[in-house]
């Protein structure tokens, strides 16, 4: 098995040359933030979900898609109709940056169905910031056929 190189630097340019093309008008694409092809799990779609610290209210762990459904649900949608076509798996994964109050916050949330109106079955389950980076470590490794 051939092992893909390390991530190392973040990818603005990317999103750059999207907002340029894009030209302040609204797009209906999006980025998926993580594709895995899990053995058990088939291909595994990670969205990552930024709880800025602004939001005094809610932190990675009280956070939910549902709070701010009307402001994202078509991001959220697309995701889902992407996981089923590929007969996958969709994980959301709130999470706080570095450095910030609840930055050892992270919840990982599975969904299991959805619809336009919300998330409508899912399992979620509480992290540290050190036992999710274990647990993703670990998952990609899976991943990559290597255990």
């Amino acid at each position: 098995m051939q092992i893909s190189k390390s991530l190392k630097h973040p990818d603005y340019s990317g999103t750059e040359f999207q907002i340029e093309l894009a030209n302040r008008e609204p797009t209906f694409g999006i980025n998926f933030d993580v594709l895995l092809k899990h053995p058990k799990y088939g291909y595994v779609i990670i969205e990552l979900l930024l709880c800025e610290e602004s939001q005094l209210s809610v932190n990675p762990w009280t956070s939910h898609p549902s709070k701010y459904w009307n402001k994202n649900w078509r991001k959220f949608v697309k995701l889902w109709e992407v996981t089923q076509a590929l007969h996958g798996t969709l994980l959301l994964v709130n999470y706080a940056k570095r450095g910030t109050k609840h930055e050892d916050k992270v919840k990982l949330i599975r969904v299991f169905e959805m619809d336009e109106k919300g998330i409508k079955r899912q399992r979620e389950v509480i992290y540290t910031r050190e036992t999710f980076g274990k647990w993703y470590r670990n998952f990609n490794k899976q991943c990559g056929g290597i255990t």
